[in-house]
């Protein structure tokens, strides 16, 4: 399926306008990762931060269950 010229546009222009949202951190980067996911058709979608030691942390996820050790039904 061909994407539109538009489509990278105003995917960046609703990424603008979470991110520009009254909303904690964490409610923000949940939305981006859906706002992605169903940009790009994609049954999942992950966003790690990596801290200062160099290891990488979940902080947000679509598809994806964010506690592997909570079984997802």
């Amino acid at each position: 399926m061909p994407v539109s010229v538009g489509a990278p546009r105003q995917l960046l222009r609703r990424l603008r306008e979470v991110m520009a949202e009254r909303e904690s951190a964490q409610v923000r980067l949940d939305k981006v990762v859906v706002l992605i996911a169903s940009n790009m058709v994609a049954e999942v979608c992950s966003l790690y931060l990596q801290r200062r030691d160099g290891s990488f942390e979940l902080f947000a996820t679509e598809g994806l269950n964010p506690n592997p050790s909570t079984p997802r039904i």
